[in-house]
């Protein structure tokens, strides 16, 4: 079984890296370094901030690049995105001479409910066991196998992907947690706005994610990192594009309330108790009734007399002499 936990994924993508790869010669060269260099320069910001951590790649997707950090306390949430970002924006300079740039987003996801991690063998000839696939699972994960790939799937995994796909240089994407956890932060931090500061929240939309709540319209937060840009500052006296914290709480509390919300949000070391809510366990149930349908020697009936050892097999009946 896993411990309760929550992870904060976060996205790392190349913008503009399909035309790159058309139009350049040894235009691997500028991906082998994005897959040394990126994680190098988040190393050295997470040492320099003493980040709660650490950072572990997830998985590379192309021209992305996946990583995840436990948290237990939405300060953390919020230290790691802005490392994150602040990562990104050292990268773009690398990427510059390039003409490429970078894009992401982020997403939380809570274990052992509603979401799992899964084992996957990485030679199928290996496995043999008649045990249910949650015992399987369950006995991979408490080894850590190298005869296993390990991953993770569920619900917020889904969403947060709808989430990342709606990213752009300018946008970073956050799900309804993440913006949660952040904009409690600075809440809880009051009239000092330097501590937690939100000045680049916005709500960009609501947008309709095919198979995420039923089809209700999913609140797409996000961190707008061009937002200190002099005409973009002219244009937000305008538009007014920024959002309270408090509002922004107020609607994530409203989400996770709706019974039909399709993700957690567990954080042990916070001070609010809607947060420290142990999730459930997910499988708990798949794990009690994974042997049903297994075959059984049924018990005798203590009121029918059991065949002898050499009872005949033949269905014809026998022949009683009437003499």
């Amino acid at each position: 079984m896993t411990t309760p936990h929550s992870l904060l994924f976060l996205s790392c993508d190349i913008v503009g890296s399909t035309k790159f790869k058309q139009q350049r010669d040894l235009w691997q060269i500028t991906f082998l370094s994005f897959y040394r260099q990126f994680p190098q320069m988040l190393g050295d910001i997470t040492v320099a901030q003493e980040i709660h951590g650490p950072f572990e790649l997830w998985k590379p997707v192309g021209d992305e690049l996946i990583f995840t950090v436990r948290v237990s306390h939405e300060s953390e949430i919020f230290a790691a995105v802005r490392s994150w970002l602040e990562a990104m924006k050292q990268y773009e300079m690398v990427l510059a001479k390039e003409g490429l740039a970078t894009k992401g987003g982020a997403f939380l996801a809570t274990f052992p409910g509603p979401d799992s991690e899964s084992s996957i063998p990485r030679d199928p000839r290996t496995e043999t066991s008649d045990k249910g696939v949650v015992e399987l699972n369950d006995e991979a994960l408490a080894t850590r196998s190298a005869d296993y790939m390990y991953d993770y799937f569920g619900p917020s995994i889904d969403t947060g992907f709808r989430v990342l796909s709606a990213c752009s240089q300018r946008h970073f994407t956050l799900s309804v947690e993440v913006a949660w956890a952040m904009a409690q932060c600075a809440v809880d931090a009051g009239v000092d706005e330097s501590t937690f500061p939100l000045a680049d929240m916005r709500l960009l939309d609501t947008r309709e994610f095919k198979g995420v709540w039923d089809g209700r319209e999913y609140p797409l937060f996000s961190l707008d990192r061009h937002h200190d840009d002099s005409v973009n500052r002219a244009l937000a006296k305008l538009r007014n594009p920024a959002v309270q914290p408090l509002a922004v709480v107020n609607l994530c509390r409203a989400c996770g309330d709706d019974p039909n919300w399709p993700s957690g949000l567990y954080l042990p070391n916070s001070s609010w108790a809607s947060f420290r809510t142990v999730p459930t366990d997910s499988l708990e149930n798949g794990r009690s009734n994974s042997m049903d349908g297994a075959e059984t020697v049924p018990e005798s009936d203590p009121g029918v007399e059991s065949l002898e050892a050499d009872a005949p097999l033949s269905s014809t009946p026998t022949t009683i002499d009437s003499d």
